[in-house]
């Protein structure tokens, strides 16, 4: 008899074990859930995390119910939830908008940026990343450019933009991966910069059709085009260009009428937007 009842002691003990155990966790899953439902992470599909531009919250009716219905909503760097977009703010020590020296270029934010690393082309996820936004205040596109500021720890800091089209802005993140600290500072240091000639289309001799990963080039004309490059740039939204990078697809032995495909790696046909295609003869 006393055997059966410590066996039944134990069942005891065990069963109100469990039940304080899962009513634990269904507590802990129910605070879980209230810090992610009240916080603001922003709707966005390549994961950055930074501040709306205050043009960008504010919606007509026309479009506004689309933009919702799509969830496309991001954040940029630098910015302040209700701000006006020309208000000067200091960000890590530099008054925004930072007009770079005999350039076209505007820095407008200076923040961080977490997801995939597109500067080079592996996509590696990082966090807190630093980032600016920088703007082509112009009527000329840029062909290229580097931004090099100083850090308050003795470090340069790097930015990389290659193509990027009068009038269009870009987040451009540190080449080499550098956290975002709002409590550094950091001073302009140097640049370089290359105006574009022409970002052609070639749109009377080529014609460019897309699926995701695929392009497809057609030669138009009655001569071979050799080598056709065609250059491009993923897009963050409409307003903004995800990276400095421009990306470059290579088509080779394009013959009088024929048409050639190649794979690519970044090409989305929501996503990216062909910016030139360049015909090189051999």
């Amino acid at each position: 008899m006393a055997k059966k009842r410590r066996r039944k002691q134990k069942k005891f003990v065990v069963k109100k074990k469990m039940v304080i155990i899962l009513g634990v966790m269904i507590i802990l899953a129910a605070i879980i859930a209230v810090i992610f439902l009240t916080k603001d992470y922003g709707s966005d599909i390549d994961g950055t995390v930074v501040n709306m531009p205050a043009e960008n919250l504010q919606t007509n009716d026309e479009n506004s119910s689309q933009e919702n219905d799509a969830g496309d909503w991001y954040n940029l760097p630098g910015y302040i939830n209700g701000a006006e977009k020309d208000a000067e703010q200091v960000i890590c020590g530099m008054t925004l908008p930072y007009h770079v020296q005999d350039t076209p270029i505007v820095i407008e934010g200076i923040g961080q940026y977490t997801g995939p690393f597109v500067e080079d082309g592996n996509d590696e996820p990082v966090a807190n990343a630093l980032a600016i936004v920088v703007r082509n205040d112009s009527e000329t596109d840029v062909e290229y450019a580097e931004i090099k500021l100083s850090a308050s720890d003795g470090e340069e800091v790097d930015f990389h933009i290659a193509t990027l089209p009068a009038g269009k802005s870009a987040v451009v993140l540190e080449q080499n991966k550098r956290e975002f600290n709002a409590s550094e500072t950091l001073t302009f240091s140097d640049k370089l910069y290359a105006a574009a000639e022409e970002m052609s289309l070639m749109e009377d001799e080529i014609e460019v059709t897309a699926e995701d990963g695929v392009l497809t080039l057609k030669n138009l004309t009655e001569d071979s085009l050799g080598t056709v490059y065609v250059r491009y740039k993923n897009k963050l939204n409409d307003d903004y260009y995800l990276g400095g990078i421009t990306y470059s697809c290579k088509f080779e032995n394009v013959d009088a009428g024929e048409s050639v495909e190649a794979q690519t790696k970044h090409f989305t046909v929501d996503g990216s937007t062909v910016l030139m295609v360049k015909a090189i003869e051999e």
